[in-house]
């Protein structure tokens, strides 16, 4: 019997056709005798994943269970499948399986400091502020004069009357830390660090929002930027450190340095050659502005007790002032921006160490003195609005920030 190369190929290409087939009938003949389906899911929607393992064994801190506050696309899609799976079994023409959904594609995790992590139920930190009548300060520059004949009594080093190094971008010690109040500037001077070459970080880096990173840390006992201090370049890909930060408070779970007890010593205790930045605006001006900025002002209120009400005796005089105060509490904020602004300026006299730079937002002069300061051009300073009604309302502009530098 002589058998060719092509009939053996033949042959086994029938038999394993033929071998198909009859698996697929047997499969069928079983599936009219069941009425489940079992379906393998990911292990990530089983009660044993834990979402939130990296939290940190802080007592004062409440933490959400991500399965709880939000369902993964795994889930969905097993909820999916076993609908599926209920409507084939009751169907009289049940006979094919059913299909399996398309798994989807990994979802990014939610970043390490995310306001998600936290529930409703987190108490508001301890905060404090200078208590007195209204406050008549000084203007940016008169303190500023202050300022640099008390480093010099001391013998402190004043940066900006040094000269670049070659391997500077900017006079000022690092990192450089903001200060601002949300709707001060908080994002010109993210614009005008980045424009001079640092890394600088407006909100949240790739680990999430920094103010909830500072606020672990304080908790903590950590350097204020523990965790939280590098950042990857969109440009580069690269991981750097950051720089300079600016807009780091969050109004949940409510976390201000320049507010809450123990913030600003920490930056002193850990960063004591830093540089504190501070630009200031006419407060009133700042309250209108705040006050057509989404719920900041309400959140400050309810989730922050920055109306003094939080039941301990440093606050009482902040309480007094606000149930005093008219409907609209203009005069209330007014005072508190101001009493915020003089806050910063005793801390930055009695840290000598530390670099200590303010300015006007509405100073004609500022951008020529914003390079002054630092060594950055003037040109960098830009006229930045955050939110997308300025860029609807200006359809020829390109993004958020405009160039005001050069004056």
């Amino acid at each position: 019997y002589n058998s060719s190369p092509h009939g053996d190929m033949k042959g086994k290409i029938i038999i394993s056709f033929i071998s198909f087939i009859i698996g697929l009938q047997a499969r069928n003949v079983l599936d009219l005798f069941s009425t489940t389906y079992n379906y393998e899911i990911s292990s990530q929607s089983s009660g044993n994943y834990n979402n939130d393992a990296w939290a940190p064994q802080v007592s004062q801190l409440d933490w959400r269970n991500a399965n709880a506050a939000r369902k993964s696309t795994t889930s969905r899609y097993a909820e999916r499948n076993e609908l599926d799976a209920a409507n084939h079994a009751s169907s009289d023409t049940a006979t094919d399986a059913p299909t399996m959904a398309p798994m989807p594609k990994r979802q990014k995790e939610i970043p390490r400091f995310n306001r998600g992590n936290y529930t409703e139920t987190s108490e508001p930190l301890l905060w404090s502020l200078p208590t007195r009548g209204h406050f008549d300060l000084p203007s940016a520059d008169e303190f500023m004069k202050s300022y640099i004949a008390e480093k010099r009594r001391l013998g402190k080093d004043i940066p900006w009357e040094m000269p670049l190094g070659d391997e500077q971008a900017v006079k000022l010690p690092l990192p450089i830390i903001g200060l601002n109040f949300p709707k001060s500037a908080t994002l010109t001077l993210k614009e005008f660090f980045s424009c001079g070459g640092l890394t600088a970080i407006h909100t949240s880096a790739q680990q999430g929002r920094i103010a909830i990173c500072m606020r672990e840390n304080l908790l903590a006992g950590n350097a204020p930027l523990h965790g939280c201090n590098h950042h990857k370049s969109k440009k580069t890909r690269k991981i750097e450190p950051i720089e300079f930060i600016s807009d780091i408070g969050t109004q949940f779970p409510c976390f201000y340095s320049s507010l809450h007890e123990g913030g600003l010593e920490a930056i002193a205790e850990h960063y004591p050659h830093a540089t504190i930045m501070l630009v200031t605006r006419n407060a009133k001006s700042w309250h209108r502005s705040m006050s057509g900025w989404g719920s900041i002002l309400k959140h400050w209120q309810t989730r922050c007790g920055f109306d003094g009400n939080l039941n301990h005796t440093k606050s009482d005089y902040w309480h007094q002032r606000w149930i005093n105060s008219p409907r609209k509490k203009e005069d209330y904020w007014i005072d508190f921006y101001n009493a915020h602004t003089q806050k910063i300026r005793d801390f930055a006299m009695k840290n000598p160490s530390l670099t200590y730079v303010e300015v006007e937002l509405e100073d004609e002069n500022m951008a020529n003195k914003m390079e002054y300061y630092t060594g950055v051009p003037s040109m960098c300073v830009m006229d930045c609005h955050p939110g997308p009604k300025w860029i609807r309302e200006h359809p020829n502009v390109t993004g958020k920030c405009l160039s005001i530098g050069g004056i």
